[in-house]
């Protein structure tokens, strides 16, 4: 068993200095470039990056069902969550009630196969840091049950019927977390949640309707994590400042990710005000990374290292998913930067 990357993704969420800088990436969409780049297999690639993190879900036991136009739909009977806007199918695009939200076929947390998620995990646990499920939302969830400019109206004028359906979604949450945590036991060593509420220039919302409807959800969610000894990894893009410290008082350890260029502060301000309570994942722009040299990736990556790396508290990656128009050798320049960086309290022996 190599431990080495549990401990130090671990050591850097408790603000202790790890052998090396812990690395991780949120999806690199272009693995079979990276692995011409690297003369690799593509399946050895994030090890050759030394990606530190995996991620482990239970999968949906349910069949898939079609759309109207043959378009692919979730358990949750919406559109598929990757296709990224292209179909538009929101089961509760016409609710106006509590009883048309209460009529709607919810889904099951029995639905998923946690065993298949405990074994994946256990296998993982030997080298990394195996965090899950990552992509149980809340708000996200209720847009693509809604669509995101009727539930937001809905928010306002409606504010009993988007609470109902939060708080369905909420349960089925708890529901599938608690089963996965139990299933999975210490090999899932981090809970790990996303929820997407802000844009580039803020909140979507009011920051008073966030703490109302969203924060004592979140709350009861994170504490799954801290009853059984686990720190929250939580993602949310974009400029979530304005209830960063909320998501630090209810038990966030990590805030995945860290979109600097979103920011009303700079990088050094960052640390400063938050630094001490939550560990950064992320920095590196990934908005920049298909117009950049090599050599300007690897220095915006140090700016990232030296900004919000002193202390321990951070984990070096891009802070979105990686592109396929990314250049490769790019991609290889940032993890290779971030993997052998070094200061005082880093071992050269981590090297690789």
């Amino acid at each position: 068993m190599n431990p080495a990357s549990r401990d130090r993704v671990l050591a850097a969420i408790r603000h202790q200095t790890p052998d090396r800088l812990p690395v991780d990436a949120i999806c690199i969409e272009n693995v079979p470039d990276i692995a011409r780049e690297l003369r690799a297999a593509p399946e050895d690639v994030p090890d050759l990056l030394g990606i530190d993190g995996r991620i482990v879900a239970a999968p949906c036991t349910v069949p898939v069902t079609y759309g109207p136009v043959g378009e692919p739909l979730t358990e949750w009977l919406s559109s598929a969550v990757n296709d990224y806007g292209t179909t538009h199918r929101f089961p509760l695009a016409n609710a106006t009630t509590v009883a048309e939200v209460e009529r709607y076929p919810w889904p099951s947390p029995n639905w998923y196969d946690y065993d298949t998620a405990a074994i994946v995990a256990s296998d993982l646990a030997t080298r990394y840091a195996v965090r899950g499920p990552y992509w149980k939302p809340i708000f996200c969830q209720a847009s693509s049950l809604f669509g995101l400019e009727h539930g937001l109206e809905c928010m306002l004028n409606l504010p009993q019927v988007f609470e109902a359906a939060l708080e369905y979604i909420t349960e089925h949450t708890l529901g599938y977390c608690e089963r996965l945590l139990d299933a999975c036991g210490e090999d899932l060593c981090i809970l790990c949640l996303g929820d997407d509420f802000a844009t580039q220039r803020g909140l979507m919302m009011n920051p008073a309707h966030w703490r109302r409807l969203l924060k004592p959800r979140y709350a009861r969610i994170f504490q799954l994590a801290k009853d059984r000894g686990k720190p929250v990894w939580f993602h949310s893009c974009g400029d979530v400042t304005a209830v960063l410290p909320d998501l630090i008082e209810i038990g966030a350890d990590v805030w995945e990710t860290v979109q600097l260029h979103t920011l009303p502060m700079s990088p050094v301000e960052l640390k400063r005000e938050y630094g001490r309570d939550i560990t950064f994942f992320g920095g590196v722009n990934t908005q920049h990374l298909p117009f950049a040299s090599p050599a300007e990736v690897r220095e915006e990556t140090l700016r990232c290292i030296e900004a919000l790396g002193a202390d321990g508290g951070y984990i070096c990656g891009p802070d979105h998913h990686i592109k396929p128009d990314v250049p490769a050798a790019n991609v290889v320049a940032l993890f290779e930067a971030a993997r052998t960086f070094r200061r005082e309290g880093y071992t050269a022996a981590a090297r690789s």
